[in-house]
């Protein structure tokens, strides 16, 4: 059963995307047939790349809930519950954890 909510097929179109997007980094380890090659590549991307992904998705999420709280006036335990997330995880993202 397929759901028609617009916001729901918005989600999954996008997370289709990204996964899309990482399936293509991981395809190029696949295109490098030097064994030597390819772990290095591995390595930039484990060592430098992803990590680099994450801090920036991390200060994405803290910036919403920066957003939801000064732009919106909301308090943490009412962004929590928009963001489905426990006030503590609201408060680490407040503060940029």
């Amino acid at each position: 059963m397929t759901t028609k909510d617009p916001a729901h097929q918005e989600r999954a179109a996008r997370r289709q995307h990204m996964r899309e997007q990482i399936d293509a980094a991981l395809a190029c380890l696949d295109e490098v047939t030097d064994p030597v090659e390819r772990e290095l590549a591995a390595r930039v991307l484990a060592d430098e790349l992803l990590p680099e992904a994450s801090r920036r998705v991390r200060a994405v999420r803290s910036e919403v809930v920066r957003e939801l709280r000064t732009g919106r006036g909301l308090k943490l335990r009412e962004v929590a519950a928009e963001l489905d997330l426990s006030v503590a995880r609201v408060d680490q993202l407040a503060k940029g954890k």
